[in-house]
This record gives structure tokens, sequence and C-alpha cells, in this order.
């Protein structure tokens, strides 16, 4: 005989472990303090690698185009100026990352335990089963558990 619930139990276990699971792997394998960290370190290159990017490109078109008596002044205000914005950008940057990370991390960690308690559910389920197929002298009855408790 087929238990129903148990099922519908797995069933949305097995979803949950397709679709969310590759998502949230990284929750059960780091801390919260190295998983935040982790994506700092990854916001902090990507963001260098952006805004470098972006910075070359403004450099590029004001030298070609704007400026036509380049000279040591032009250069250091350039520098100056892209060293300041590129402080104020990273710092923005790896802090938005890392509070998005938290709250990704916070969520994960809450979708893993509430996966825990239908995995919990489940044993149980199956120990109640197991309980209910034995035959009727060789089942543990409330009394003698709470004997052997004692």
């Amino acid at each position: 005989m087929i238990n129903e619930e148990r099922v519908r139990h797995m069933t949305s276990m097995a979803i949950f472990e397709k679709e969310l699971g590759p998502e949230y792997q990284p929750m059960m394998r780091y801390s919260k303090k190295e998983y935040i960290a982790l994506h700092g370190w990854g916001g902090f290159l990507a963001g260098t690698i952006f805004f470098g990017a972006v910075y070359a490109a403004i450099v590029l078109y004001l030298v070609s185009n704007v400026i036509e008596n380049l000279n040591t002044m032009y250069l250091l205000i350039i520098a100056l100026a892209g060293l300041l914005v590129y402080a104020a950008y990273i710092i923005i940057h790896v802090h938005g990352v890392r509070v998005r990370a938290a709250k990704r991390y916070k969520k994960g960690k809450r979708l893993i335990k509430e996966l825990g308690a239908k995995y919990s559910k489940l044993s149980k389920m199956y120990e109640d089963e197991v309980q209910q197929t034995k035959p009727l002298l060789a089942r543990d009855s409330d009394e003698e558990k709470g004997l052997e408790d004692l």
C-alpha cells in the first residue's frame, strides 16, 4: 500500500533538490562568514574588471577626441580622478554584493532547514510504517518505551 502523504513529501523534496539544490548547496559547505567573504572577493574582482574597461574607454575617448593638448598635468588629473572614482565605486559595489550574499545565505539556510524538517518527517513516516507492519506482539508499545527511558 502506498502512503500518499509520504509520496507528496518525497516529491516536494525531489523538486526542491532538482530546482534549487545547486543554488543552495554552498550554504551547506560554507559558514555565513566564508560565503559572504567569497562573494565579496568575487564582487571586487568583477567590479575591478568592469571599472577598468569603462575607465579605459573613457580615457581613450578623452585622449582621442576631447583633449588635443595632452600634457603631464592632464594625465595626473585623469589618473587621480580615476582612482577616486574607483575607490568610491568599489566600496559601494562590494558592499552591495556582500549585502545580497547575506540575504541569499539567510534565505538558503531557511530553505535548507525546511528541507531538513521534511527529511525528519519522512523518516518518522518510515518508522511509523515499519512499526505498523510488524506483527502485533512485536510492536513497541508506548508503555514499554516509557519504561525503557527510565
